[in-house]
């Protein structure tokens, strides 16, 4: 065998480099993808966003159900704020 013969997975050729933090610009991500690596990086802190989206939602269903006036409220507020978040993002990108 020869001596120059190296292990799988352990080459210097630049197609295999993994690339480093400096060659990864966050800002070429899309929303989807910064979700997914902050989820990659910190998983308890996204399935506690997961449950705690999901309580939200069992809450608004629940108040739907005993006050439905205040319901609909809460989501017309809901929606409110995030056509003015949406505007104000949208003129400030």
């Amino acid at each position: 065998m020869a001596e120059s013969a190296q292990p799988p997975g352990d080459s210097n050729g630049s197609a295999t480099e993994e690339p480093t933090a400096a060659d990864v610009d966050l800002t070429e991500l899309t929303i989807k993808e910064r979700i997914a690596l902050a989820t990659a990086q910190r998983p308890a802190m996204g399935l506690f966003l997961v449950v705690f989206s999901l309580f939200a939602f069992a809450f608004v269903i629940a108040l739907a159900l005993v006050y439905p006036t205040v319901a609909g409220l809460f989501v017309l507020v809901l929606l409110l704020v995030g056509l003015i978040g949406g505007g104000v993002f949208l003129l400030l990108r």
